[in-house]
């Protein structure tokens, strides 16, 4: 049992709220020291098949809606946005790649999501070439290697155990958050990019509210 507070976020690229859901979460931890994180990469399209669950671009409705919402977001916060023309893509070779590093370059993982590539560039990430440009300025000529790795069998196994367990949690869909409330083993599952004022009144820590980030974001732009 933990005296801390802690936090698991499973992810995947593909998903536009997971990308919101991620910058957010970036910035909420600088406010949030005495929670430890956990970010495990995850396949969402294996979420959504082992619960028999249905992506939002089959529905044009719920489409449109996503897409409007994740506007509204990116207005509110400054946090850039925009939806790309390729969509869906495959995501298991980068997920894999992450993997990677998550396990050999750990001090540089975190920076590797925190990639614009998709939902501000709109450059595939399926591609090789596109990963390579996008994480080589992170690390550096490793980064071919880390491709190479991505397709070794325990690699593999460690990105299935990871969805694997997600699904065993409870999960759906992404982003999901898995929370343990300090000096407490029991996890309570948190849905979506539009939960951490949830999280932050269930494990009494600050929410500055989404507005609050729009000025640092907007100087990065």
């Amino acid at each position: 049992m933990s005296s801390r507070a802690s936090i698991i976020f499973y992810y995947d690229l593909i998903s536009p709220y997971t990308y919101m859901g991620f910058k957010v979460f970036k910035q909420l931890r600088q406010q949030w020291p005495g929670v430890d994180v956990t970010l495990k990469p995850v396949l969402l399209g294996g979420i959504m098949a082992a619960v028999n669950n249905k992506p939002l671009f089959e529905f044009p409705s719920k489409r449109n809606h996503m897409i409007a919402d994740l506007r509204r977001t990116s207005d509110l916060t400054g946090i850039p946005f925009r939806f790309p023309v390729q969509f869906p893509v495959s995501t298991v070779l980068a997920m894999r790649v992450l993997t990677v590093i998550k396990i050999h370059e750990t001090d540089k993982y975190e920076n590797c999501i925190d990639k614009d590539e998709y939902f501000m560039h709109g450059r595939n990430i399926s591609q090789s070439e596109v990963i390579v440009t996008a994480l080589a300025p992170i690390v550096g000529g490793k980064v071919r290697n880390m491709i190479q790795l991505a397709a070794d069998p325990e690699i593999k196994k460690i990105f299935k155990d990871n969805t694997d367990e997600a699904v065993a949690k409870g999960a759906f869909g992404a982003p999901t958050l898995l929370v343990k409330q300090a000096g407490s083993d029991q996890e309570h599952l948190f849905f979506g990019s539009d939960r951490f004022e949830s999280i932050a009144g269930f494990l009494s820590i600050p929410y500055p509210g989404l507005a609050s980030f729009k000025s640092s974001n907007s100087a990065k732009l």
